[in-house]
C-alpha cells in the first residue's frame, strides 16, 4: 500500500525566544508575545513534502487556533503542502483538547494513510498530542522517527535507541512523531510565498459529536503559578598569585565538605 494522502498536525506557538509572563486567572502564557511555526511542526511538514516527492500523495495541514494564525498556515502551502486546514478554537496549550478537535477534523475529511506531527510542541514540550489523537482514531503510532523512507509498499521507519538504531516497517494508515534531526526544513523562497499569499486556507467547523471521545477532563485547567526565587551564592578566592589561589579554594573546597 502506497501513500495517497498525508495529514500534518501543526501548531501555531508564541515565540519561544520571548519573555514568558505569568498571567492570572485561567489566561495561558505567551499569548502577548508574537506567534510563530513550531520548529518541531516543521520538521514533520518537511517529512510530508519529501514523502510527496517519492509518491506524488497529498498533503494536507490541520492546525488549531485562532484566525490570526492563518498566514502563518500559508507558509506551509509554500514548503509543498497541497492545502491547510484551520479549526478556529482557543485551545492552544490544551494537549488533550487539541487533540480531540485535531482527531476529529482528520475523522471528518477522512482518507489519510500517514499522520505526521513533530515530536512535541515548542511551548509546552509535551508530546502528547501526536498519542492522543493516535488513541482517538484507533491508529498505531511510533514516536521520534528520525528517518522516513518508502518501501514495499510501506515506510521504512527508523528510530535512535541506545548503542544505534530501531528499524520499523510500517503498513498504512499510520501516525508518527518526527525527530528533531530528522531532517532539516526547507526555506520557502520568496516567490512560493508570493505564490501562495492568495490562496485561500480552508476552515472547518466541528460539533461536539465530531470529536472522539478521549479519557480525562473536558478541558484542563491552569492552577496557581508563580516565577521561582533563586538566590546566588558566589564567593571570591584571592591570592596573590596562581598558586596561593589554588590553596585558597583547596581551602574552601574542605570548609564546605566538598574534599
Amino acid at each position: 500500500m502506497v501513500c495517497r494522502q498525508v495529514a500534518v498536525l501543526f501548531k501555531i506557538v508564541p515565540d519561544p525566544e520571548g519573555v514568558y509572563r505569568i498571567a492570572d486567572g485561567d489566561a495561558w502564557p505567551g499569548q502577548d508575545l508574537p506567534q510563530v511555526p513550531s520548529v518541531f511542526d516543521e520538521n514533520a511538514v518537511e517529512a510530508a513534502v519529501q514523502l510527496k516527492e517519492a509518491t506524488q500523495c497529498k498533503v494536507v495541514v490541520f492546525s488549531v487556533g485562532p484566525a490570526s494564525c492563518e498566514p502563518l498556515l500559508k507558509r506551509t502551502l509554500a514548503m509543498g503542502a497541497d492545502e491547510a486546514v484551520l479549526v478556529e478554537s482557543e485551545a492552544p496549550w490544551d494537549s488533550l483538547a487539541a487533540a480531540r478537535i485535531l482527531a476529529g477534523a482528520l475523522a471528518a475529511r477522512g482518507g489519510f494513510d500517514v499522520v505526521l506531527c513533530g515530536r512535541e510542541a515548542a511551548d509546552t514540550g509535551s508530546g502528547l498530542v501526536g498519542p492522543y489523537v493516535a488513541q482517538a482514531l484507533g491508529l498505531p503510532f511510533l514516536t521520534l522517527a528520525s528517518e522516513i523512507k518508502v518501501q514495499d509498499g510501506g515506510l521504512r521507519v527508523r528510530r535512535v535507541c541506545d548503542g544505534g538504531y530501531d528499524v520499523f516497517l510500517c503498513r498504512p494508515p499510520v501516525l508518527l512523531t518526527v525527530a528533531g534531526d530528522a531532517n532539516r526544513p526547507r526555506m520557502p523562497s520568496v516567490l512560493k510565498m508570493l505564490q501562495v499569499k492568495k490562496t485561500p486556507v480552508q476552515r472547518l467547523q466541528l460539533q461536539p459529536g465530531q470529536m472522539p471521545a478521549l479519557p480525562g477532563p473536558p478541558k484542563a485547567v491552569l492552577g496557581p503559578r508563580s516565577t521561582p526565587t533563586v538566590v546566588g551564592q558566589c564567593q571570591f578566592i584571592g591570592g596573590a598569585d596562581a598558586a596561593a589561589q589554588a590553596d585558597g579554594l583547596l581551602q574552601a573546597m574542605r570548609a564546605e565538605g566538598v574534599l
